[in-house]
């Protein structure tokens, strides 16, 4: 339920071990400091693998738990380089919101015979 085309990518290479970096994206009060979302987005952990990668789940509060059209996730992937710093990609997907199952959209009908 994703789009490549809107999948935002980034990378670069950070001087901190993997560790350091896996705790600056595990511990809240680390995450809050170094992402900055705003007041009204909700992170769920979604996957994990330690010292790896992990996923998180971005929503804005009040979305309710049906997938909404600001809901998305994000993926932190953590690379060790030989010189001891990480090597770190950030992806970010849009999830797509299912159309509604009343079809709710302009456009011809088509009728039974």
């Amino acid at each position: 339920m994703t789009s490549d085309v809107d999948e935002l990518v980034f990378e670069c290479s950070l001087d901190a071990p993997p560790e350091q970096v896996w705790r600056a994206l595990t511990i809240p009060e680390y995450l809050a400091r170094w992402l900055q979302p705003a007041e009204d987005v909700e992170l769920a952990l979604v996957r994990v693998d330690e010292n790896k990668s992990l996923t998180y789940r971005w929503r804005e509060s009040g979305q309710g738990a049906a997938l909404s059209s600001g809901d998305s996730l994000v993926t932190f992937e953590l690379t060790p380089t030989l010189d001891g710093g990480t090597w770190f990609r950030l992806t970010h997907v849009p999830l797509a919101v299912p159309a509604a199952a009343n079809g709710n959209q302009a456009g011809p009908m088509m009728l039974a015979a």
